[in-house]
């Protein structure tokens, strides 16, 4: 059932072509737009997922933004919608740093899960940056408690060339099951041309421990990412990634519902 994420992403297709439509008009507005970016990506294995994610960023004051995020997960035989928003801090083109919050609810069904955490990118040298994310949230109905971590870096090899490498670990500790996925992910991008589009493909390894028992897989991902907006290598330019702690959990069934 792939066709939940292909709704949503024309959605956001849409949103995100008014808003380009709109050119430097939109960006000078009062709402203070600064940029828009698209991502749809596959990935393969049992526990793979097709996903599409929309974020839109605004500068609040010079040194202040908000971004927005949309989003939609298809891992089985239920797809999830997402809702986020980071409002941050940029003092200087080489850091940005500030607090989130998210809440995914899952299709045809009474399941919401909530997370709420701090995060930060800074610029390493005149090419990488690092980011990193640390989060708690709750999945209703029930009382299952979860705490999230995350670990990035960046390195553009060249104008258009990008590698990058990430580290995420989730935990629940309940008295129905004890849950730990941690994955690690490698990946390369290249934007075609001086256009907004770039591919990108990434491999995954996670690891899975506690109850349920789950084995644990190996996946590739594909996708597109379009982004309209300031480029560069100051971090004030890169978009925070989207919450996802869960996407793995949910995959596997550790949260079935039926």
């Amino acid at each position: 059932m792939r066709h939940a994420p292909v709704s949503a992403l024309r959605g956001a297709v849409f949103c995100l072509a008014a808003a380009v439509s709109a050119g430097p008009a939109l960006a000078q507005s009062a709402l203070g737009f600064t940029g828009a970016e698209l991502t749809i990506q596959n990935s393969t294995g049992d526990f793979g997922a097709a996903r599409a994610d929309l974020s839109a960023d605004f500068a609040l004051t010079q040194a202040h933004g908000l971004q927005l995020d949309l989003g939609a997960n298809d891992a089985g035989p239920r797809w999830r919608g997402d809702l986020a928003a980071h409002l941050y801090m940029a003092p200087t083109e080489r850091a940005k740093y500030g607090l989130f919050a998210a809440v995914s609810d899952t299709s045809h069904a009474s399941q919401t899960a909530y997370a709420l955490g701090a995060e930060a990118i800074w610029a390493v040298g005149a090419r990488g940056s690092v980011s990193a994310r640390a989060g708690l949230g709750t999945v209703k109905p029930g009382s299952n408690d979860y705490v999230f971590a995350g670990l990035g870096g960046r390195w553009d090899v060249s104008p258009r060339t990008t590698l990058t490498a990430d580290l995420s670990v989730v935990d629940i500790s309940e008295v129905a099951f004890s849950t730990r996925e941690t994955t690690a992910a490698f990946g390369i991008g290249h934007r075609l041309g001086d256009g907004p589009a770039t591919l990108f493909t990434r491999i995954e390894r996670a690891h899975f421990t506690g109850r349920p028992e789950s084995r644990d897989e190996t996946r590739l991902a594909l996708g597109l990412k379009l982004r309209f907006g300031p480029r560069g290598h100051g971090v004030r330019n890169q978009n925070f990634a989207p919450i996802r702690p869960l996407d793995g959990l949910f995959a596997r069934g550790t949260f079935a519902l039926d």
